[in-house]
C-alpha cells in the first residue's frame, strides 16, 4: 500500500452550475490528501478565488442529465494523465494513505451503491437496498451492482470507452413514472445516469473489449455511498474516499460537512453514524438539519 505515482491521476470535478464555488472544497481537500496530482475544474464560470494547482476548463451549462452525457463522451478530451478520480461536492479523498496500488490494475472502481442488476432464467430485475446480496452466490444468477460515479477512479480507456466502440450503445428504457402535472419522467433505477450505464446497463458489452472493474471487496476498500449492510463491521477509518448526496463539504479549513438530513434519519439508516464517527475522528466538524 503506497501513495506512490499521484501524478498518474487528474482530479476532476465537472459542474454545469453558473457557480461552481461548491465544487472547489472537495478538489482542494482532495489535492492536499494526493501530493503530485493535477486537478481540474469544469464548469462554465471560473469561480472567484480559486486555489493555486487547480486548473479550470471552461464548459457549457448543463442539466442533470447532461452531465452523464459529459462524463460518458467529452471528459476524455480533457484528461491527459493514466487516470482520472472524479470527484464531486459531496464526494472526496479522505485519506490519501489508505491508497492502494492496486486500484490502477482497474478501468473503473467507485462504491457499490443499494442497487444491482441482476440477470437470471427468469429475466433481468434491478434490485434495491443491497437485497441482491443474497443472489451474488447463487447459481444461475449474475448480480451487477451499480458503482458509484460521484466519487470514481476511471481509465482513459474507461474514459474513451464508448468514443472507441461506437458498437456499444446507451439504453436507456421507458420512464416507470410520468408526473401528470409536471410531466417529470423518473425511472427506479436512474437508467440514464452515466454509472448505472457503465458500470450495470452496459458492462457485459464493455468487459467484452477489455474494460476491467474492480472486484466488490476492492470497491468497499475504496469508498463508501451507502453505508448499508454489505459493509457489515467494515473500519471506515480504512476507506480511501467517499460519496453520498446527503454528506457535502462545506468547508476545508477546518475541514467541515454538511448533511442534507436531520440527525434522526441518519441514526435509522444502517451504519451511518459510524461514518459520522469517522469523519469526527479525522477532525471533521459534522451538522445535520435542522429537526
Amino acid at each position: 500500500m503506497t501513495r506512490a505515482n499521484f501524478n498518474r491521476i487528474t482530479l476532476v470535478s465537472v459542474t454545469g452550475l453558473q457557480d461552481a464555488t461548491r465544487a472547489v472544497p472537495a478538489l482542494e481537500l482532495s489535492r492536499r490528501q494526493m501530493p503530485g496530482a493535477r486537478a481540474l475544474l469544469c464548469s462554465p464560470n471560473s469561480p472567484r478565488g480559486l486555489p493555486e494547482g487547480i486548473a479550470h476548463r471552461k464548459i457549457a451549462p448543463m442539466n442533470y442529465h447532461e452531465y452523464s452525457w459529459f462524463v460518458m463522451f467529452a471528459l476524455w478530451k480533457l484528461i491527459d494523465t493514466d487516470f482520472a478520480l472524479v470527484l464531486q461536492d459531496d464526494g472526496w479523498v479522505l485519506d490519501g494513505n489508505n491508497w492502494r496500488d492496486e486500484f490502477f490494475d482497474y478501468d473503473y472502481i467507485g462504491a457499490p451503491v443499494h442497487q444491482a442488476c441482476v440477470e437470471s432464467a427468469a429475466g433481468t430485475e434491478w434490485i434495491s437496498h443491497f437485497k441482491w446480496r443474497d443472489r451474488i452466490d447463487r447459481p444461475g444468477h449474475v448480480v451487477r451492482p451499480v458503482l458509484n460515479g460521484g466519487f470514481s477512479l476511471r481509465s482513459r480507456r474507461m474514459l474513451r470507452a464508448l468514443m472507441d466502440h461506437p458498437e456499444i450503445k446507451v439504453e436507456i428504457p421507458r420512464p416507470e413514472l410520468l408526473d401528470n402535472s409536471e410531466f417529470r419522467m423518473r425511472w427506479s433505477n436512474r437508467a440514464p445516469n452515466e454509472d448505472v450505464q457503465l458500470t450495470a446497463t452496459l458492462r457485459p458489452q464493455l468487459e467484452a473489449v477489455g474494460i476491467k472493474y474492480a472486484p466488490l471487496d476492492l470497491c468497499k476498500r475504496f469508498a463508501v455511498e451507502d453505508s448499508g449492510p454489505i459493509y457489515g463491521d467494515a473500519d471506515f477509518m480504512d476507506l480511501f474516499g467517499h460519496h453520498a448526496f446527503w454528506r457535502r463539504l462545506v468547508s476545508i479549513d477546518p475541514p467541515s460537512v454538511e448533511y442534507k438530513v436531520k440527525r434522526s434519519l441518519a441514526q435509522r439508516a444502517f451504519r451511518e453514524m459510524d461514518v459520522v464517527r469517522m469523519l469526527e475522528a479525522r477532525g471533521y466538524r459534522v451538522t445535520f438539519a435542522a429537526e
